[in-house]
Protein backbone atom coordinates (compact mmCIF):
# COMPACT_ATOMS: atom_id res chain seq x y z
CA UNK A 1 0.00 0.00 0.00
CA UNK A 2 1.37 3.33 -0.81
CA UNK A 3 -0.04 6.20 1.68
CA UNK A 4 -0.88 9.61 -0.72
CA UNK A 5 -0.47 13.12 0.44
CA UNK A 6 -2.48 14.26 3.48
CA UNK A 7 -5.04 16.35 2.38
CA UNK A 8 -6.74 19.33 4.45
CA UNK A 9 -10.59 18.31 4.20
CA UNK A 10 -12.92 21.02 6.20
CA UNK A 11 -10.37 21.04 8.90
CA UNK A 12 -9.98 16.90 9.07
CA UNK A 13 -7.49 15.30 7.02
CA UNK A 14 -8.11 12.50 4.42
CA UNK A 15 -5.43 9.70 3.29
CA UNK A 16 -5.72 9.29 -0.53
CA UNK A 17 -4.38 5.10 -1.25
CA UNK A 18 -2.64 4.61 -4.10
CA UNK A 19 -0.99 1.85 -5.43
CA UNK A 20 0.72 3.00 -8.74
CA UNK A 21 4.11 0.96 -8.37
CA UNK A 22 4.80 -2.48 -9.51
CA UNK A 23 6.41 -4.77 -6.31
CA UNK A 24 8.96 -6.95 -6.01
CA UNK A 25 6.33 -9.87 -6.35
CA UNK A 26 5.39 -8.40 -10.01
CA UNK A 27 8.41 -7.26 -11.30
CA UNK A 28 9.99 -11.37 -10.59
CA UNK A 29 7.03 -12.32 -12.13
CA UNK A 30 7.98 -10.29 -14.69
CA UNK A 31 11.14 -11.15 -15.03
CA UNK A 32 10.90 -15.18 -14.93
CA UNK A 33 8.02 -15.02 -17.80
CA UNK A 34 10.45 -12.85 -19.87
CA UNK A 35 13.63 -15.35 -19.17
CA UNK A 36 11.61 -18.64 -20.24
CA UNK A 37 10.27 -16.74 -23.28
CA UNK A 38 13.37 -15.62 -24.87
CA UNK A 39 14.82 -16.94 -27.29
CA UNK A 40 17.48 -19.97 -26.72
CA UNK A 41 19.91 -18.69 -29.91
CA UNK A 42 19.95 -15.05 -28.88
CA UNK A 43 19.91 -15.34 -24.93
CA UNK A 44 19.68 -12.14 -22.85
CA UNK A 45 23.21 -10.25 -22.51
CA UNK A 46 25.49 -10.30 -19.23
CA UNK A 47 24.90 -6.66 -18.89
CA UNK A 48 21.29 -6.68 -19.64
CA UNK A 49 20.75 -9.31 -16.98
CA UNK A 50 22.91 -6.98 -14.62
CA UNK A 51 20.47 -3.78 -15.28
CA UNK A 52 17.73 -5.77 -14.37
CA UNK A 53 18.75 -7.46 -11.42
CA UNK A 54 19.61 -3.57 -10.33
CA UNK A 55 16.28 -2.56 -11.20
CA UNK A 56 15.26 -5.64 -8.68
CA UNK A 57 17.22 -4.23 -6.04
CA UNK A 58 16.41 -0.81 -6.47
CA UNK A 59 12.39 -1.70 -6.32
CA UNK A 60 13.15 -3.53 -3.35
CA UNK A 61 14.53 -0.92 -1.81
CA UNK A 62 11.83 1.69 -2.65
CA UNK A 63 9.21 -1.11 -0.63
CA UNK A 64 11.00 -1.20 2.27
CA UNK A 65 11.41 2.65 2.37
CA UNK A 66 7.31 2.82 1.53
CA UNK A 67 7.22 0.38 4.16
CA UNK A 68 8.98 2.53 7.32
CA UNK A 69 7.51 5.40 5.56
CA UNK A 70 3.97 3.99 6.71
CA UNK A 71 4.73 3.15 10.07
CA UNK A 72 6.14 6.80 11.05
CA UNK A 73 2.84 8.18 9.49
CA UNK A 74 1.10 6.03 11.35
CA UNK A 75 2.82 6.36 14.97
CA UNK A 76 2.51 9.91 14.43
CA UNK A 77 -1.35 9.66 14.74
CA UNK A 78 -0.83 7.99 18.21
CA UNK A 79 -2.99 10.57 20.18
CA UNK A 80 -4.82 11.70 17.46
CA UNK A 81 -8.98 11.54 16.53
CA UNK A 82 -9.40 8.95 13.30
CA UNK A 83 -12.56 7.68 11.85
CA UNK A 84 -11.68 4.49 9.68
CA UNK A 85 -14.01 2.06 7.67
CA UNK A 86 -13.02 -1.58 8.85
CA UNK A 87 -13.71 -4.17 6.26
CA UNK A 88 -17.10 -5.23 7.55
CA UNK A 89 -18.83 -1.92 6.26
CA UNK A 90 -18.37 -0.97 9.98
CA UNK A 91 -17.24 2.78 11.09
CA UNK A 92 -15.01 3.30 13.67
CA UNK A 93 -14.02 6.83 15.51
CA UNK A 94 -11.67 7.15 18.53
CA UNK A 95 -7.91 8.22 19.11
CA UNK A 96 -5.34 6.27 17.98
CA UNK A 97 -3.99 4.37 21.06
CA UNK A 98 -0.86 2.58 19.46
CA UNK A 99 0.75 1.18 16.25
CA UNK A 100 1.66 -2.55 15.65
CA UNK A 101 3.10 -4.74 12.73
CA UNK A 102 2.01 -7.92 11.74
CA UNK A 103 2.91 -9.78 8.94
CA UNK A 104 4.18 -6.68 7.10
CA UNK A 105 1.19 -5.00 7.50
CA UNK A 106 0.31 -1.38 10.42
CA UNK A 107 -2.34 -1.58 12.65
CA UNK A 108 -3.74 1.44 14.55
CA UNK A 109 -5.12 0.70 17.50
CA UNK A 110 -8.19 2.43 17.85
CA UNK A 111 -10.53 1.96 20.99
CA UNK A 112 -8.90 -1.41 21.74
CA UNK A 113 -9.20 -2.71 18.89
CA UNK A 114 -6.88 -3.44 15.53
CA UNK A 115 -7.89 -1.64 12.60
CA UNK A 116 -5.60 -2.25 9.48
CA UNK A 117 -4.01 1.35 8.31
CA UNK A 118 -5.35 1.03 5.09
CA UNK A 119 -8.75 1.03 6.47
CA UNK A 120 -8.28 4.96 7.73
CA UNK A 121 -10.04 7.30 6.31
CA UNK A 122 -9.91 10.92 8.16
CA UNK A 123 -7.88 12.27 10.93
CA UNK A 124 -9.11 15.67 12.49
Amino acid sequence: MTIGAIQSNTGAYALSNSRTTMDTYQFLRLLIVELTSQNPMDPVKDRDFLAQMAQLNTAQQLERMSGMFTTFQAASLIGREVEAVLPTGTRLSGKVEGVQMSSGRVFLTINGEAVPMESLRTIR
